[in-house]
This record gives structure tokens, sequence and C-alpha cells, in this order.
């Protein structure tokens, strides 16, 4: 499920990267060169790459490379205290699942209220519903992923893994 979640996404989050570089780069020479600009332009170039942000955030959680704190569990785990490292991981992957499917439920008041309101970004190019369902979408697959991996941490810590001394370099604790 991580594999297809990783491809799917990255590669969305990708090719929108991408398309809002080409938008930037072109809007920079319209500006510097012939003195004109979309007024959209600004509008996409924001919300567009938030977004790619946004759901690329799923991905660094399947990678556990999302807030790396690698100096306390080496510290942690050179003073020995193995049974600690494996519950700060388990904790860890706890917290990010409850917040993210938090963030994730309490957006959709956000989502009604800006598809009944029929919000637009400033330029008033482009109604923002969308990007909520974007974000709300990214915040659960993101803590869909960390719910997974609590799984995985548990079952670790009940077969002894993290007595074994070795830590994984990439951690989301």
């Amino acid at each position: 499920m991580n594999n297809m979640i990783e491809k799917v996404v990255s590669t969305f989050a990708g090719i929108t990267f991408f398309l809002v570089t080409i938008l930037v780069i072109i809007e920079i020479v319209r500006r510097y060169i012939f003195g004109y600009v979309f007024e959209w332009s600004q509008d996409a170039a924001i919300y567009f790459m938030v977004t790619a942000v946004t759901l690329y955030f799923c991905v660094t959680q399947i990678r556990r490379g999302h807030l790396v704190m690698a100096a306390v569990i080496e510290y942690l785990n050179h003073k020995k205290l193995y049974r600690l490292v494996g519950l700060a991981k388990i904790a860890a992957s706890t917290v990010t699942s409850v917040l993210c499917l938090g963030l994730s439920v309490a957006g959709t008041s956000m989502l009604e209220y800006s598809y009944s309101m029929d919000i637009k970004s400033d330029s008033l190019m482009f109604v923002l519903w969308p990007f909520h369902v974007l974000f709300i979408l990214s915040m659960g697959l993101m803590g869909l992923v960390a719910f997974f991996q609590i799984i995985e941490d548990v079952v670790a810590y009940k077969n002894g893994d993290h007595l074994l001394g070795q830590i994984d370099l990439v951690a989301d604790i």
C-alpha cells in the first residue's frame, strides 16, 4: 500500500513542482523582459506549490524522513536505552497519525465553508475548495501511513528488534 501511495503521490507532486517552476520562469521572463504578467500567476504559483508540498509530506512520512531528530535517538541508543528508542518510535508514529488524521477531519469544516461561500484566491481566478480537498487528502494519507507505521513499530517492538541496538538513520522522531 505504501509503495502505491508513494508512486502516485510523488509522481503527482513532482509533475506539479515541475509545471509550477516552468510557470514561474515564464512569469519572470514576462515581467522583467516584456514588462507585464498574468494577474493570476502569483496565486497559481503559491497555491499549486503549497499543494505539491503538502502532498509530498505523505511521501516523506512513508520514508520516515519527516522531522528527523537523529541526535536524540543516537544518544539514547548510545546509552543503551533500547526499549526507550523502540517506545519513542511508537509514540512518534502515534502522535503523527493522530495529528494528521485530526487535521484531516477538522479540515472538512473549512472545506464546507469555502465551497458554500465560493471563496476565491486574491486574483479571483481560482476557487480554493479544490486546494482544501488536496490538503485534507494529503493530511489524511499521511495519517494513514503513520497508522501503518504504528503497527510496524509495535510488531518490531514485540519481536525485540529494538534490543539489537541498531537504529535506522532515518526515523520520524
